[in-house]
């Protein structure tokens, strides 16, 4: 069982992260929590599941960009997100194997082992898709101008391509098409 002491052991780490390395920032986090929260309602998901995907997709992604390694970044997060479930008795197994397959898969795959792990993915595409995510992840960038527009219009295709929800598509393309051209005008 998901406990309010595991979602709390979560958090502190997720935001932890966030003030250490900047990257996600903690608005980002927030943001994609708040829209992972609002998809597993609408999509009948396990709100429990998918709050914990959504702290823990990006648990290592500060670590993983200031030691180079950010193609890692998704295996690292699987790591530190065992030894974060590891350490909690209440939660069950099943719990645990649908929370790692959020984090595995929350950069999209042909085939999601879970609706959770989809929720997440489609929650995670807001970060570069939207404009809310978009302003936010501005806000906290620290890249010069020319890699900053060059990894937002990489991230913006790669995210649009994640995305496999319809709900999500019909909200978001007139943001896509927007930022694509906000961005390509540089």
């Amino acid at each position: 069982m998901i406990t309010d002491r595991l979602i709390q052991s979560l958090q502190t780490h997720a935001f932890g992260e966030s003030e250490k390395y900047n990257i996600p920032s903690k608005a980002l986090v927030e943001y994609t929590n708040e829209k992972g929260q609002w998809l597993a309602d609408k999509m009948h998901a396990d709100k429990m599941i998918v709050l914990c995907g959504t702290l823990l997709m990006d648990c290592q992604l500060g670590c993983a960009f200031q030691e180079k390694r950010m193609k890692e970044h998704v295996e690292m997060g699987i790591k530190k997100a065992e030894e974060l479930l590891l350490a909690d008795k209440d939660i069950t197994k099943e719990e645990k194997l649908n929370i790692l397959a959020c984090v595995r898969e929350h950069h999209g795959t042909t085939k999601f082992s879970t609706l959770e792990s989809e929720v997440c993915c489609n929650a995670d595409c807001y970060k570069f898709v939207s404009t809310k995510g978009m302003i936010i992840s501005i806000r906290y960038m620290r890249d010069s101008m020319d890699e900053m527009i060059k990894l937002f219009i990489d991230k913006v295709h790669e995210k649009w391509h994640a995305l496999s929800f319809d709900i999500c598509k019909k909200e978001l393309e007139p943001q896509y098409k927007s930022i694509l051209e906000f961005l390509q005008g540089f």
